[in-house]
């Protein structure tokens, strides 16, 4: 018999990405104007893009999130439906033996106990007859009881089963509901970036879009655990950004650090909610290569918890597996640095 004791699963709440307003731009109301119109009306776009670019990474470590909730929720089920397969042999097993028994005793209930005396050979053995069934009788009790108890633990079993079933159902559902609220958000920041002119990107200083695969300066030689876990880091970049990935020629925010951790021999949580749940805080002053940057998507407050994480590089710059359509590569925390990563930092931890 079973002796695991069996609780109710813990229902997924995730962290949600929080809504931001959409400003509404079309193509004609970001064309080039005279004065301080244009400058207004440019930030508007870049701020849109910004907070398009950040809700979609937001919504991908739901996704992420939801993804892991249902592997998770997967492996419970398969052991538990394990567990049920072996308890229904054991129900059935003592459903057998118990028959058998019943079957045999009726077989001998019509001969009273006054004629088994008398045919007995002799009272001793008749004795010990009667003190056999005895005993019988106690096992088929016990064989009764625990009969009851594997019913009744496995009757549990089945309902957590279906419990974790519909979690599971849920949680999949949310995935797939956050990763198609991604890709919109995505499409709209790609489609508001194809509606300017050229010009009108380069005032929004997107550059080629925004994508920073190479980097002239200098930066500090990490050492131990922490140089392997940047030099992997290093290693992607240019590497695409893909919804859910963790290489090894693809990533997201969180799968790129988790697997340069991973390369240093150390386990991080999955998404940077839980990242930053459940790793050491530390002040910027306490930077070191290999350490995580986490920010806030746009709109978002603190309580939201952190979107989008990054790895800290040295002198100021980090790199970051950044949003849909983009890549791996490098970017500082600087403002004023051309690499700027205009993003509201939450703050950071050390591994």
């Amino acid at each position: 018999m079973s002796t695991a004791t069996h609780r109710a699963p813990k229902a997924v709440t995730p962290r949600k990405a929080t809504a931001v307003a959409v400003v509404g731009l079309t193509a004609g109301s970001v064309a080039i104007s005279a004065g301080s119109s244009q400058a207004l009306t440019l930030a508007q776009a870049k701020a849109q893009y910004q907070a398009d670019e950040g809700k979609a990474e937001a919504a991908g470590q739901v996704y992420d999130q939801q993804e892991q909730a249902y592997a998770q929720l997967q492996q419970k089920i398969n052991a538990l439906q394990n567990q049920i397969s072996t308890q229904n042999a054991q129900v059935a097993q003592l459903q057998g033996a118990i028959g058998s028994q019943a079957a045999a005793q009726y077989r001998s209930s019509g001969v009273s106990s006054t004629l088994e005396l008398t045919l007995s050979a002799s009272p001793d053995t008749y004795l010990d007859k009667v003190s056999g069934e005895s005993e019988i009788a106690s096992q088929e009790a016990e064989q009764l009881k625990t009969l009851k108890s594997d019913q009744a633990e496995l009757a549990q079993e089945q309902a957590l089963a279906a419990q974790l079933t519909k979690q599971q159902a849920a949680a999949l559902a949310s995935a797939q509901s956050a990763k198609a609220e991604a890709d919109q958000l995505a499409k709209e920041a790609k489609d508001l970036v194809a509606s300017l002119t050229p010009s009108e990107q380069q005032a929004m200083n997107l550059g080629s879009g925004g994508m920073w695969t190479h980097y002239s300066g200098t930066l500090p030689v990490p050492t131990g655990r922490n140089a392997i876990a940047v030099a992997y880091a290093e290693s992607k970049i240019g590497d695409p950004y893909v919804y859910a990935a963790n290489g090894p020629n693809a990533f997201d925010c969180s799968g790129l650090v988790q697997q340069a951790w991973l390369a240093a021999g150390v386990s991080l949580p999955r998404t940077s909610f839980d990242m930053w749940d459940q790793l050491p805080h530390i002040s910027r002053a306490q930077l070191q290569p290999g350490d995580l940057i986490y920010f806030l998507e746009p709109g978002a407050s603190a309580s939201d918890g952190p979107g989008h994480v990054g790895m800290y590089l040295g002198n100021g710059m980090m790199e970051h597996a950044t949003h849909p359509g983009s890549y791996v590569q490098f970017a500082s925390i600087d403002p004023s640095s051309e690499y700027y990563v205009n993003m509201t930092i939450l703050g950071y931890s050390g591994v």
